[in-house]
């Protein structure tokens, strides 16, 4: 037997002895393997839309009775976002986003079931908890909420007093909290807001310990898209 004949032997033997590795391997370890490569590609691909996604500037949040569609959703973001640029021109925003939750009251619960309406309660719970959770985030300042909502965060001290957000007094407030949308110019002026209930309130959530409007910079210019929507002028 010649040198090329043992050496091809050897690299037969060597590659059984790696096929049966592998085969042994696979055979004690395959779901082990199958789970830890399963959450290592859903990390890698959430660690990629994480650097990739751009930052909004801005989030405004919406809870109450109506159901958004996603066509919704970005008809008021591009509002949003054109009335940045209008008020604050080339230091306006044009990366606005809305979160949106779609909570019943029990009184409008009722009166939907009465009218034949399904309502399927626990998803209104759930949303509702969910909303709950959004708002200690510290992710938001600006909010367009159902009369109801909004009366309860009041009540529990957890908006701030207009002229104490804008740094001047804003005699358009009934209570000194918020301000009816169906009062703003916006909601008159774009078919996109008429999407929400125009008896809505546009309020400014206190900031938190913690969060991104913890921090000034981020707070003054959530301001700044709150002192938009409210002074947008249609003419």
């Amino acid at each position: 037997m010649d040198g090329k004949e043992k050496l091809r032997e050897s690299e037969i033997k060597l590659g059984s002895e790696r096929s049966k590795w592998l085969e042994n391997f696979w055979y004690h370890y395959k779901w082990p393997t199958i789970i830890v490569s399963f959450f290592v590609i859903v990390f890698l691909v959430c660690t990629l839309q994480m650097c990739t996604k751009e930052e909004e500037d801005f989030t405004v949040l919406y809870a109450g009775p109506a159901y958004l569609s996603s066509e919704d959703t970005s008809g008021i973001e591009d509002v949003m976002n054109f009335i940045m640029t209008e008020s604050l021109g080339e230091n306006g925003s044009n990366k606005t986003g809305l979160v949106s939750y779609h909570i019943m009251s029990k009184a409008q619960i009722l009166a939907a079931e009465e009218n034949g309406s399904y309502v399927d309660r626990s998803y209104n719970t759930t949303n509702n908890d969910n909303y709950y959770d959004y708002i200690m985030t510290g992710e938001t300042s600006v909010c367009i909420l159902d009369p109801e909502l909004y009366a309860n965060l009041v009540s529990n001290e957890r908006l701030m007093k207009l002229d104490e957000a804008l740094g001047y007094h804003c005699e358009d407030s009934e209570d000194g909290y918020g301000i009816k949308l169906s009062s703003l110019d916006i909601y008159e002026a774009y078919g996109a807001i008429k999407k929400l209930p125009e008896d809505s309130v546009v309020c400014v959530l206190r900031p938190p310990l913690f969060g991104r409007t913890s921090k000034d910079a981020n707070f003054k210019k959530d301001m700044e898209m709150f002192g938009a929507i409210l002074n947008f002028n249609a003419e």
